[in-house]
């Protein structure tokens, strides 16, 4: 009898100890709700009940769980009571409906609820990104993706967050994620391709771009950013193709026009040994002829633009520099008269195209600067030849101001 008296007493305390815990989720409740407000006792009794066995497979517990997080959130008095508040509020309802799926506050919960929370988070997001927080920015937004996983524009910002924080391998992740679903920006692709020319990757940078030339044939920003990995990567004939694309695209733009002259003064002009001693004379007249019509058409475009009249300037002068070379080879003193007279003629068409750029120089960044010296040096030069000895004091004056 004793033995049975037992186990009669263990179970009858085993069920006052599970009907005890059902009250609490009741209890949180009643905290929760107005009047009493009192979340920091809601939160201890719901997270009493959220955990023990009889009551942590109620759908109930876990609804008003995400509540009262939610709550604290919100709350200015009680939101230090919680590291997490919201990706606890977001795990809670999502448990509610794992649940039971026909709960009472099912719809609620997807509509509205769940919501407001990834509301909340995205917030979060945004202001850490414009505090420049961005390593904080891109874990808020992680977390909106979690909660509503394929949102674009959260893609886009966490692809952004994960640049800015350096972390570019969940930077490319991101961007190309909005390449597969065809997001309707081609600024995607410069990015992404951007970050591949930092990595010095240049055959992912212009699959890339090519990729996004595609998809937005008529967007400039593309077709410029093809230029510039083609420049850089040394394919300059593509280059010059790619250029006659954008010209007839954007017959305005006299940057075109510079980067195509350019680009054909490199190709008449080459670095390399072996491929200047490999240039056909055929080939660089037709190289400086196109140069300079490139710079031509640009400058009849932006009369002002310095860059522009200082290359065209310095074609003309390294043209007369190389007939110079040439001439002294002639061993006719009636052929070399003829030659200097050529060169002469040279020197005297860079002339107004450097002093342009003299004048027109703002010479405040250090690109202006590089040119500005060129540009007084060049002149110092030709007005040795000219016999202008008043230009030539004021430019050796300027010149000395730079050392």
């Amino acid at each position: 009898m004793k033995r049975i008296s037992l186990i009669v007493l263990t179970s009858c305390l085993s069920v006052t100890l599970a009907y005890a815990q059902k009250p609490k989720v009741q209890t949180a409740w009643n905290f929760y709700k107005e009047p009493y407000q009192q979340y920091d006792k809601a939160k201890e009794a719901i997270d009493e009940a959220s955990v023990h066995e009889s009551t942590s497979g109620m759908a109930k517990t876990w609804y008003y769980k995400g509540l009262i997080y939610a709550a604290l959130y919100n709350s200015e008095k009680y939101k230090g009571l919680c590291d997490n508040c919201l990706w606890v509020a977001y795990e809670s309802f999502a448990k509610a409906n794992q649940l039971d799926p026909k709960n009472d506050w099912a719809d609620e919960i997807t509509t509205v609820r769940i919501p407001l929370v990834v509301n909340d988070v995205f917030k979060n997001g945004v202001k850490a990104y414009e505090s420049k927080d961005f390593k904080t920015a891109l874990v808020e937004f992680e977390k909106v993706l979690i909660m509503s996983p394929g949102d674009t524009s959260v893609i886009l910002n966490s692809a952004y967050s994960a640049e800015h924080a350096g972390d570019m391998t969940k930077a490319k992740q991101y961007y190309n994620q909005l390449i597969s679903y065809k997001f309707n920006d081609d600024k995607i692709f410069l990015s992404l391709s951007e970050i591949y020319m930092k990595e010095k990757d240049t055959v992912n940078a212009l699959k890339t771009i090519r990729e996004g030339r595609a998809a937005y044939p008529d967007s400039l920003g593309l077709m410029l950013n093809e230029i510039n990995i083609l420049l850089s990567s040394g394919k300059q004939k593509e280059a010059t193709a790619a250029l006659d694309a954008a010209i007839a695209h954007d017959s305005k733009n006299p940057s075109l026009y510079l980067a195509l002259g350019a680009t054909f003064d490199n190709l008449a002009n080459p670095r390399d040994k072996e491929a200047k001693e490999a240039l056909k004379p055929e080939q660089y007249t037709d190289y400086i002829s196109r140069a300079e019509k490139a710079y031509k058409d640009g400058i009849a475009i932006d009369p002002s633009n310095y860059v522009l009249n200082y290359n065209l300037g310095a074609l003309y002068f390294n043209q007369a520099v190389e007939m110079i070379n040439a001439a002294n080879l002639i061993k006719s003193n009636v052929e070399f008269d003829k030659a200097k007279a050529k060169y002469e003629l040279k020197f005297k068409e860079a002339q107004p195209y450097l002093e342009k750029s003299l004048e027109t120089n703002p010479n405040k960044s250090a690109d202006d600067k590089d040119t500005y010296k060129g540009t007084l040096t060049s002149l110092k030069q030709l007005y040795i030849r000219t016999g202008e000895t008043e230009k030539y004091t004021k430019v050796s004056e300027q010149l000395k101001t730079l050392e």
